[in-house]
């Protein structure tokens, strides 16, 4: 009877953890080297990686494309890898690792504004390629001229989000094993449509290709990829933190990253980019079939459009899981069905004018540069050089007042005014929205600045006024 209920405890405390912000031990970790390594290679052969190499076709032809999509991926990526170590090491939830850095209450806007938003954002954009993958598919077959807002793309990006739930309700084992499938099979399809792009054109032809509307200033429009291809990397900040904690090891995590993440993603974009050169078009929907043919381009399009549903679910996991935060009691207790039912509910909002974020897709991304850089930033300074590696546990459960990540009544100031600075800066440099950039942009870009001010900020301000004031458990003065 003993043994049964210390079983049933065991069983419990594991659901917990990785349904909620409870920390994960070594044996409650679900994904190995390989299986982690799948998970990320899924992530990054989804139609969200052909998107940015097509959009790159706006701007630079492909050698120049492939430099800047290089730089920006690495750049984002270096810092997403070490930015989120401590979850590994630790097996904690993302948003409650870090608040040791924003304090208890300070982290509550990153979740429920920032990165809730982001999430959104980045689900209806996967729903409404699934969406147009099968109008697309529907024209072709019945000779129809159905358009990116037809209705029937929103009624099949809903049957993406329903499908997606069917997925991430079921958690983390449920997305390991779906991507030990998908994961093979896309590499499959980005080596066929590599031998198609090279069967329909030649390295010459598709290196003499020009840019659909660049500004006509190299410098301007290498900066301009290299700034989507960061905004892209660290756009997966939240996702990789939450995700890291179910790897074994913090070596396995990272280099699964650096496969997935860094080397699929640039061959995928690689192949977007060379496919949007082929056939003028930076949409990935639009040219599968031209690609392949009419049989094996169906088959590939349906396919990618279904690997769009392990991204989807990867964002509904992590920033439900994120959301089930102490001291907000009816989410931390709401039943995990609901809590996923609401986000993805949320999400349907986007299929009502499809086009509204998928054609503003790589504005889209620069608001996630400004909003991300500049925390990815202040958690690196903080982890690696204020606290050396070491984290407080304990402390970053206690909720009492006066307590080591308690600050100024749960608020870490100092963290919102490098922000502040970071986010400003950002907008100095390159507005999202115009894309009107300042003279020193072409040289800076506006992600890594932000995040560099605002690291140097954080640095600052917490060696001159908040260890002074023995804030933040850096052990006084």
């Amino acid at each position: 009877m003993a043994h049964q209920e210390t079983e049933e405890f065991a069983q419990q405390t594991t659901k917990d953890a990785l349904f909620g912000t409870a920390p994960l031990v070594r044996g409650e970790r679900v994904w190995g080297f390989l299986d982690f390594s799948w998970v990320m290679t899924g992530l990054a052969i989804a139609t969200w990686a052909f998107l940015i190499g097509g959009d790159v076709v706006y701007f630079l032809g492909l050698k120049a494309g492939i430099a800047a999509m290089v730089l920006g991926n690495a750049v984002g990526l270096f810092f997403v890898i070490i930015s989120v170590l401590s979850n590994t090491k630790y097996g904690l939830e993302h948003f409650t690792s870090i608040r040791s850095v924003f304090g208890r209450h300070g982290v509550k806007p990153l979740i429920y504004i920032l990165n809730f938003l982001v999430c959104i954002g980045w689900t209806g954009v996967l729903a409404v390629m699934f969406g147009r993958a099968a109008v697309n598919i529907i024209n072709h077959l019945a000779g129809t001229d159905y358009g990116g807002d037809y209705f029937l793309v929103g009624v099949f990006g809903f049957v993406a989000l329903a499908i997606s739930w069917v997925v991430v309700v079921k958690g983390p084992v449920a997305l390991k094993w779906f991507n030990r499938f998908a994961a093979p099979l896309l590499i499959a399809v980005l080596l066929i449509m590599v031998y198609f792009i090279f069967r329909e054109t030649s390295w010459a032809e598709l290196t003499a290709a020009q840019p659909l509307e660049p500004f006509g200033i190299k410098q301007v429009d290498f900066m301009m990829v290299v700034e989507f291809a960061l905004a892209g990397a660290v756009s997966w900040w939240p996702a990789q933190g939450n995700l890291s904690r179910l790897a074994t090891t913090q070596r396995s995590a990272a280099w699964a990253a650096i496969i997935g993440l860094f080397v699929v993603t640039l061959v995928a974009q690689t192949v977007g980019l060379m496919a949007a050169l082929t056939f003028a078009d930076s949409d990935p929907t639009a040219w599968m079939i031209p690609l392949t043919g009419a049989v094996l381009g169906i088959a590939i399009l349906l396919f990618i459009a279904f690997a769009n549903i392990t991204t989807i679910s990867v964002q509904a996991y992590q920033v439900c899981v994120a959301m089930r935060q102490e001291g907000v009691r009816f989410l931390a207790t709401m039943r995990w069905d609901v809590l996923i039912t609401i986000f993805l509910g949320l999400a349907v909002f986007l299929l009502i004018k499809p086009s509204l974020i998928y054609d503003n897709f790589f504005q889209f991304l620069y608001w996630i540069g400004l909003g991300y850089a500049p925390p990815i930033g202040i958690i690196c300074v903080d982890y690696f050089l204020l606290r050396r590696q070491k984290l407080d546990l304990y402390a970053l459960y206690d909720a009492r007042k006066g307590s080591p990540y308690d600050y100024w009544r749960g608020w870490n100031i100092a963290a919102y005014i490098a922000i502040g600075a970071g986010v400003g800066t950002f907008a100095a440099l390159l507005n999202p929205v115009t894309l009107w950039y300042s003279a020193a942009f072409p040289y800076t870009s506006a992600t890594f600045a932000s995040m560099i001010v605002a690291m140097v900020v954080y640095f600052l301000l917490t060696q001159l006024w908040v260890k002074r004031v023995g804030k933040g458990g850096y052990g006084g003065a």
